[in-house]
């Protein structure tokens, strides 16, 4: 007697109106193995379609929450750039901004957001991201003595910064987030050091004591760059600190609190 995977079944399939029929004649070990065959292939693609439809969903919800995170961005913008002469922002402002967009899950948790200079994602970091290349970090607690000067005729003896009185040897720090274009001695400011944000901005930093970064190194927001110094034409340690966004150059009093509060000078070109 032929064994049961040896003999051959034939199985019948016909219309329900008899109108023709379709015969099959099959081993039933052929028969068990292109089951088995069929079985993989189907749990294959249903597992590939469900993997896909789960890139699909995050890769959605990055680009929702990327969207939500632009518009907050746009609101900062806004407020920095519109909101007085030059955009003066202060703490309860960015508070209200904070809370004029929901940037948390169903569970209040903070949502993830891409970092676009890194390229990674990042958890709890949301508003300090869209903010790090805005320069609003004091470089250095100290009075100021010396205001912005614009001169309308002569543009010689602008004053494009600010003058902050602080004892040599102080840690100056990066006013925001950026990148090290320039660490070098000039004859005006002695040790100078450029910062380029991104977004058009960019910030110097004059007469230090001794510049403690190179060109091409990244810094964070409040990371120690210099110590202040004497150097370059000065009349006293201090630190000239200049912001410039768009190739303008704006009065850092206007976005750091502590300059307003601690602002001493008196000289004006009006």
């Amino acid at each position: 007697m032929k064994s049961l995977w040896l003999r051959k079944y034939q199985f019948l399939i016909m219309s329900e109106d008899g109108g023709w029929t379709r015969s099959y004649l099959v081993k039933l070990g052929h028969f068990t193995v292109g089951l088995f065959l069929a079985v993989l292939i189907v749990s294959g693609l249903a597992g590939g379609w469900i993997a896909s439809r789960a890139h699909i969903a995050n890769y959605s919800q990055l680009q929702g929450e990327n969207r939500r995170l632009k518009s907050y961005r746009d609101k900062v913008r806004h407020a920095i750039f519109n909101n007085s002469q030059y955009g003066l922002i202060s703490a309860d402002l960015l508070r209200e901004l904070e809370l004029s967009i929901d940037l948390t899950d169903d569970q209040g948790r903070p949502v993830s957001t891409l970092d676009e200079r890194k390229g990674g994602i990042f958890i709890d970091q949301i508003y300090i991201n869209f903010l790090e290349n805005i320069p609003t970090f004091p470089p250095v607690n100290g009075y100021v003595t010396r205001g912005l000067l614009l001169h309308e005729l002569d543009l010689r003896i602008n004053h494009d910064g600010i003058d902050i009185a602080a004892p040599v040897g102080e840690v100056v720090a990066a006013a925001a987030s950026g990148l090290v274009v320039l660490s070098r001695w000039t004859e005006d400011l002695g040790n100078m050091i450029i910062l380029s944000h991104g977004e058009g901005y960019f910030t110097i930093y004059g007469h230090n004591q001794t510049n403690l970064v190179a060109p091409r190194q990244w810094v964070e927001r409040g990371q120690p760059i210099a110590l202040v110094g004497d150097t370059g034409i000065s009349h006293g340690p201090h630190l000239h600190f200049e912001i410039w966004k768009d190739a303008r150059s704006i009065d850092p009093r206007l976005l750091i609190d502590l300059y307003r509060t601690q602002d001493i000078s008196v000289e004006t070109y009006d």
